[in-house]
């Protein structure tokens, strides 16, 4: 029995063994014929949406300063991207400046001879370091903040929908025997309405 066993996993190694058709012959593939497009370039930063320097630009805002941008992502979600954009390009271009002058000091140190030039640089590269570093502790403190309240809002809304489940479903029932039907992906209207 167990030869048979032994068997079947040599035939079945060599069976894998044998998928494995190693480099392709020639070189890369053959570009695509005349009138046929490649495969379409990678989305550029606008058309992927924000990335995480714009929340944490989003975050460093005053609580107006959010209240006021939110306003305007109802009312011109436009707008509201392309200033969300900028936000966050801002802080981009102070992070690598910064980061460039931190690079800079530690060539300054690298250069320095006199141990004393060396040991004050030293200092302001870690003091440099350290501020960086508290920055980014408090942004992730202030966006697990908010986390924390849009959680809370989506749990009591939660509970409301829970609350009224029975409501929703016999009006949703009613209507449909009405004749109503809803569109696709739009809500139905609320019960009792």
């Amino acid at each position: 029995m167990s030869m048979k066993y032994l068997l079947a996993g040599l035939a079945a190694f060599a069976f894998c063994a044998g998928l494995y058709a190693g480099p392709p012959a020639g070189g890369p593939p053959p570009p695509p014929p005349d009138g046929v497009d490649g495969p379409p370039p990678p989305p550029s930063r606008e058309q992927r949406g924000f990335g995480p320097a714009v929340w944490r630009a989003f975050s460093r805002l005053t609580e107006e300063q959010r209240q006021e941008l939110l306003k305007l992502q109802v009312s011109d979600a436009e707008q509201f991207r392309t200033k969300m954009r900028e936000l966050g390009e801002a802080l981009r271009k102070e992070e690598k400046a910064g980061f460039e002058a931190l690079l800079k000091l530690a060539e300054k140190c690298r250069a320095a001879t006199d141990e004393k030039e060396k040991a004050a640089l030293k200092q302001e590269i870690v003091g440099r370091i350290r501020t960086h570093y508290m920055e980014r502790l408090e942004d992730n403190k202030r966006q697990l903040e908010e986390m924390k309240r849009r959680t809370a809002r989506l749990e009591e809304e939660l509970r409301k929908r829970e609350a009224n489940a029975e409501e929703v479903i016999k009006a949703r029932a009613e209507g449909l025997i009405r004749g109503e039907r809803p569109e696709p992906g739009k809500r139905p209207p609320k019960a009792g309405k």
